[in-house]
């Protein structure tokens, strides 16, 4: 993505994915195809029984659930055996993104943030989001343009307005961010 086109379009450069990814198989685990599985979402309520989750081409549903000793293990169907479990090793499980959960006011997700134009408060373009880094306590927008690589903190101090409408991101920055 050229930051000197950070001006064009919002709807042409934002498509929303198709999936959300919202966890990833570690390994097998025991003797009847479960898996280990490393959960990448905010809702740990969507590994359930009876959830369904897209690894590659395949859908499974999801038959059972346990969390031995804090580890989150699925019994997916169709996975009946380690041979079968250890096969979908590395697989990321995604939902469709019509199946994303609504967030609070104020909270994005990540794909709704990338390739959002970035402004100052006094009108300077800084480029486009490329990249959230999440840090602990507060996230970090890595924006490509003009000035090159600038790091933006995700805090209400510096960013003033949020337009997903518009595309846009507005800061004010700190001392010393530019």
């Amino acid at each position: 993505m050229n930051p000197a086109e950070a001006t064009s379009a919002p709807d042409e450069q934002r498509v929303p994915p198709e999936r959300l990814i919202v966890g990833r198989v570690i390994r097998s685990w025991g003797l009847h195809g479960q898996v280990k599985v490393a959960s990448d979402t905010d809702f740990p309520e969507r590994f359930r029984a009876g959830a369904r989750f897209l690894a590659g081409n395949d859908e499974y549903l999801c038959e059972d659930v346990t969390r031995p000793s804090g580890a989150l293990v699925l019994k997916l169907q169709g996975v009946d055996d380690p041979e079968a479990a250890e096969r979908l090793r590395g697989a990321l499980l995604e939902v469709p993104t019509s199946q994303a959960e609504p967030l609070p006011e104020g909270t994005y997700y990540y794909h709704q943030v990338l390739s959002l134009d970035v402004y100052t408060q006094s009108g300077e373009c800084l480029g486009r989001v490329v990249e959230i880094l999440p840090t602990g306590s507060n996230d970090v927008y890595v924006v490509r343009g003009p000035r090159g690589e600038v790091l933006i903190p995700a805090t209400s101090e510096v960013v003033t307005d949020l337009d997903l409408d518009a595309g846009r991101i507005t800061i004010e920055p700190m001392p010393g961010l530019l």
